[in-house]
């Protein structure tokens, strides 16, 4: 199961997860998230969330922008790493930091 969660291609027979591909960075993000975003990035920038507060936050506005439902508390290391690639993504994007 460990090597499945990693596989983005690969859903959750329990239904925990479901397939993705690819996400692109959405055009239409509100400035005070694109804010917030670059703010958290500096507790997020080592690819470990600096504290819990930070993690949550991570997971909150991705699930915002993608529609997504990722439990705040969730452990699950794919679960974490596609909130992270997402909102890494859209630190680069916006911040000018390529």
């Amino acid at each position: 199961m460990k090597v499945k969660s990693s596989i983005s291609s690969q859903s959750c027979p329990k239904g925990f997860w479901q397939k993705t591909t690819e996400v692109e960075v959405r055009k239409d993000i509100p400035e005070e998230i694109i804010a917030e975003i670059v703010l958290l990035w500096e507790d997020l920038k080592t690819g470990r969330a600096k504290d819990q507060r930070a993690k949550k936050s991570m997971i909150e506005i991705y699930n915002t922008l993608y529609n997504t439902n990722y439990s705040t508390g969730t452990n699950c290391g794919s679960c974490i790493a596609a909130c992270f690639d997402g909102i890494k993504k859209i630190y680069k994007e916006y911040s000018g930091n390529n």
